[in-house]
């Protein structure tokens, strides 16, 4: 189906790809692996002639115009956001009102397939969202609705790029069955992902990269040893080293002395609560999204905050950070202060910081990694003010501690998912915020970038002012300084309500 011999690849004058060869056979299907950085997405990019190779590569006539080839990646929920806030923009300045897109017109643009496009929807959970507005769809949501897309062009090869990412539990269950079903039936899946527990069984070959070159390929039983992955990932070191590891950790981490530099309450000292939310409702057209909702956040609690996509949390959390304007319908106290008595939208970005993949998604700007960590003192998209000399060293401190230095002045667009991710929690916390908001921060990091950030989020929640917000859906990203929970949970009617322990 595919070869590639001594295929290589360049970002001016830093090497990606070095000398990858490698074949697959139709119906072979593969799972590509290898730490943030290896260049797992620029091979998919250059298999689908979306940027310039050195090398050969030879396709067979049925995917050479690939029209046979799907591929479902975080660059195309980019691609829609953008055209999204491009009508926003043109609605505001033309007063023209614009067709905003819905689950339906994403999925089969053309209308061409609507018998098939009910059955795939009915199977993903989406049959509510096929007339609901894209610009409302949840991080998990609108994934498994680019995974319909794909599957509803009925390809030859299937290519998922961290297809889980985002997704909660009977979503990853119901995709497990969905790729194993499909390789039963002769179709070649790529899996790209960064968790073996992902790999259905069904998958029979792996390709490991490191560094831009091939570490390992070969069959399944071949390749997933501890004996390789150990040193694909680092981990075998990691164990041997952990306490040393450990206490290095916590010194560099003293070492930033993250100390509160804003005030966390308002000027109601009586109100010791950092949030605190009262009969909220929220809705979006007919669909309801919180009712009655109340809930409080203390001083000194950190929350982990859970439930299925679609249940709200990211709706929350755009209550909180000041993105989402039907918090001024609502009665909601942020640091003591009512929504809508004054205070202006930075007044309150100034004491959040913020990782989320839909910040991810929005960040598009063509700037240095740097410049997007000190992005961070100003809650700007964008470096649109100079900084300090103390600011610079400070936001260089932070991508140290991260293990990201060395990307510092790498085009931030051109970093990889992980990469990307860990600059963006640089840019949360380099004003130290009273509250930090982190909506899935682990998504699309390796295992050892993993475990930094786990044991990042532990320092700040033990040993710091910050308090900490928490969406998850992997049960074992379980930072240990969580002591509350706010689950949401589906009522009969089909409405979500929270469940506080």
């Amino acid at each position: 189906m595919l070869s590639l011999n001594k295929v290589s690849n360049r970002l001016w004058d830093k090497p990606i790809l070095k000398n990858i060869s490698w074949s697959t056979e139709f119906g072979q299907s593969w799972a590509i692996l290898g730490p943030n950085g290896a260049g797992k997405s620029t091979l998919v990019k250059v298999i689908l002639g979306q940027i310039p190779y050195c090398g050969t590569i030879e396709r067979h006539v049925e995917i050479t115009d690939f029209d046979k080839v799907a591929h479902v990646s975080l660059e195309q929920q980019k691609i829609l956001v953008a055209r999204e806030e491009k009508k926003d923009r043109f609605e505001e300045y033309s007063e023209k009102e614009q067709h905003f897109l819905t689950g339906r017109e994403i999925m089969d643009p053309e209308g061409k397939h609507p018998d098939k496009l009910l059955k795939i929807a009915e199977q993903l959970g989406l049959s509510p969202l096929l007339e609901y507005p894209f610009r409302h769809f949840s991080n998990g949501e609108t994934r498994k609705t680019l995974i319909g897309k794909a599957l509803l062009s009925e390809p030859k090869l299937l290519i998922l790029d961290e297809p889980f990412d985002g997704l909660d539990k009977e979503s990853v269950l119901w995709l497990k069955q969905t790729i194993s079903t499909l390789i039963n039936n002769g179709l070649a899946v790529w899996l790209v992902s960064h968790r073996f527990e992902e790999l259905v069984p069904e998958i029979k070959h792996v390709l490991c990269l490191k560094s831009g070159e091939v570490f390992a390929q070969g069959t399944r039983s071949e390749v997933l040893i501890p004996e390789l992955m150990g040193v694909l990932y680092g981990g075998r070191k990691i164990q041997n080293t952990q306490r040393r590891k450990a206490d290095e950790y916590e010194k560099k981490y003293k070492k930033l002395t993250l100390r509160n530099h804003s005030e966390p309450l308002g000027n109601n000292s009586k109100d010791k609560s950092i949030i605190r939310m009262k009969n909220v409702n929220v809705s979006y057209g007919k669909k309801v999204v919180l009712k009655n909702f109340n809930w409080s956040v203390q001083q000194g609690e950190n929350w982990k905050i859970v439930g299925p996509n679609g249940a709200g949390k990211s709706t929350l959390l755009s209550l909180i950070s000041g993105d989402n304007l039907q918090a001024y319908a609502n009665e909601i106290y942020l640091f003591g202060l009512r929504r809508g008595t004054g205070e202006s939208i930075w007044d309150i970005k100034q004491k959040i910081g913020l990782v989320s993949s839909e910040f991810q998604i929005h960040y598009r700007e063509s700037i240095s990694a740097l410049k997007v960590v000190l992005s961070g003192f100003f809650d700007s998209i964008g470096f649109y003010r100079p900084a300090s000399g103390k600011q610079k060293e400070t936001a260089l401190n932070w991508m140290e501690f991260l293990e990201i230095a060395k990307v510092a002045e790498d085009d931030f667009t051109r970093l990889s998912c992980g990469q990307q991710r860990l600059v963006l929690i640089a840019r949360a916390m380099v004003k130290s915020p009273p509250l930090l908001i982190l909506d899935e921060p682990c998504q699309g990091l390796d295992r050892t970038n993993r475990n930094l950030v786990l044991e990042l989020i532990d320092q700040i929640g033990q040993n710091s002012a910050t308090q900490i917000l928490y969406v998850t859906h992997i049960a074992a990203d379980q930072p240990n300084c969580l002591h509350s929970e706010l689950c949401f949970e589906e009522n009969p009617g089909g409405i979500f309500r929270p469940n506080i322990s």
